[in-house]
């Protein structure tokens, strides 16, 4: 919704709020509607006020905002706008802490309106980034990663998609766990891991590959086979003993089956298929195969800093593990929210779309309203 839109909704449902407060609670009492020039009693009139206001409220904010910072307004809506009780009474109340959390509103909108996220620090831009992140986190596992337990449906591309998309989300969960920005480094290279899980997605979804799930499942057989096949070599030149190879061996007898399928998928030995990687592609094709390259450009290089051996500068500066910590959280974030997106599109979830406008808003308002409560509390300490 357009802000100034939004911005003149508050404060028109905060005007008829103010008349409301002030006029009789009882169930005999009428007023006339305008414009329709009907007669309807108060307390329909203030029922309606309570139930769209607090349906305006959920539409701006994220629900874990108001469940954390707007408590009573969480309450009504189970009470009143959820219908799982019939209200005869508070109706005042309602009206009251409505007003306020309206009001709460109506400030940060008109902050909103105005504010330039360039102005932030190197470090609040940081604590932005992360407190989206973690918050995406905290209700994707509240919300919905129990759908998902015992979905898997075989070689399928659900399956793969599912499987993608956990890799995807606990990579994302240790990049909240490891907040100290001394693990800065870990954070910048796992963002090149972090890119190919979701491109893998994007492939799968769009069926972009020949073969793509046949070749997605057979592939683990396929590098098994291969690693398996160098660590015997070098087993035997290191002398190694033979007990500490017996699993390596057993992979390698297999060879007959590995080959056949590697010739029946890609028409290859498997030590001849490219890139390490089951689409024959490297990451880069891979990105523009799924239109994707912007992603590629602001992680690819980046990543690799951190994950290639050589020398390379290490944040030296606490703003520099700022700086480095914000791009990281920021593409997680995005990652995240896409990712989740794409297996909701794919996957039959009745709350599909409840989660999706959930993440929406925490990822666009998140960030914003917690940086909003900072300047607030700055500017009161003062």
């Amino acid at each position: 919704m357009n802000r100034i839109v939004e911005i003149e909704e508050l404060k028109a449902l905060i005007l008829e709020g103010e008349k409301l407060k002030k006029l009789p609670e009882a169930n005999n009492v009428f007023e006339t509607s305008r414009p329709l020039g009907l007669a309807v009693p108060i307390t329909s009139l203030m029922d309606n006020w309570i139930n769209t206001s607090i349906r305006f409220i959920y539409s701006l904010l994220p629900k874990t905002i108001i469940d954390s910072d707007f408590a009573e307004v969480a309450s009504i809506y189970k009470v009143c706008v959820d219908k799982s009780q019939v209200i005869t009474s508070n109706r005042k109340q309602n009206i009251n802490e409505t007003l306020t959390a309206l009001r709460v509103c109506l400030s940060f909108r008109e902050w909103f309106n105005t504010f330039d996220q360039e102005k932030l620090n190197v470090q609040q831009k940081a604590e932005y980034h992360f407190c989206s992140l973690e918050a995406m986190v905290s209700y994707i596992q509240r919300e919905f990663l129990s759908s998902l337990i015992d979905t898997e449906n075989g070689i399928t591309k659900n399956t793969a998609l599912l499987h993608l998309y956990g890799r995807i989300f606990q990579l994302v969960l240790s990049i909240v766990k490891l907040n100290d920005f001394k693990n800065c480094q870990l954070l910048g290279a796992s963002l090149r891991s972090l890119l190919e899980l979701y491109i893998d997605m994007q492939l799968i979804r769009n069926n972009v590959i020949d073969n793509g799930i046949k070749k997605f499942f057979a592939f683990h057989e396929i590098y098994r086979f291969n690693s398996a096949s160098k660590l015997k070599k070098i087993d035997e030149e290191i002398q190694r003993p033979i007990a500490e190879s017996s699993v390596l061996k057993r992979i390698i007898q297999n060879s007959e089956q590995t080959e056949q399928k590697a010739l029946s998928l890609w028409n290859k030995k498997p030590n001849k298929i490219p890139h390490g990687h089951w689409t024959e592609l490297n990451l880069e094709h891979r990105c523009r195969k799924v239109n994707e390259l912007g992603f590629f450009r602001d992680i690819y290089y980046y990543g690799n800093m951190y994950i290639h051996s050589g020398y390379t500068p290490f944040p030296e500066t606490e703003e520099g593990t700022h700086v480095l910590c914000a791009h990281v959280y920021g593409l997680a974030s995005e990652i995240l929210k896409k990712s989740t997106e794409l297996l909701l599109n794919e996957i039959d979830l009745v709350q599909k779309n409840t989660i999706i406008q959930e993440l929406e808003r925490i990822y666009v308002r998140f960030g914003y309203y917690q940086t909003w409560k900072s300047s607030i509390a700055a500017l009161r300490a003062k």
